[in-house]
């Protein structure tokens, strides 16, 4: 059995040949040189959708453009000795003021639905 680490890797592969799928002849071709190249790597992701947790987390709902900043700010000032843990995510959200309150009904969605709020 495949463990997690070679799952994500897969559904990362798949994705990326997904996205190139247009431009691609060959895609099981495309699979396997993409599961060459990740033979030997692994990837930690974080996406718009971690930061939008976050932020719903701390009752705040944030806009795709301001999750994205979020990112690449704290990418250019991560120490690649202490990766990039949760509580920078909600730190930075914090710190910066980010976003708008939850409204009482998204709150319970959240809780009760693990659905996210993004502002538009």
């Amino acid at each position: 059995m495949e463990d997690a680490i070679e799952i994500m890797q897969d559904n990362i592969t798949e994705d990326l040949v997904r996205k190139l799928k247009s431009v691609l002849k060959d895609k099981p071709k495309a699979l396997s040189i993409l599961k060459r190249y990740w033979r030997d790597k692994i990837a930690i992701i974080w996406t718009t959708e971690n930061v939008h947790r976050a932020a719903n987390e701390l009752k705040l709902a944030l806009t795709e453009k301001e999750a994205m900043t979020v990112l690449e700010t704290l990418h250019r000032q991560h120490n690649p000795q202490l990766g990039l843990r949760w509580e920078d995510l909600t730190g930075h959200i914090e710190a910066y003021v980010l976003g708008r309150k939850l409204t009482q009904r998204e709150v319970e969605q959240f809780v009760k639905n693990d659905r996210l709020t993004i502002q538009r």
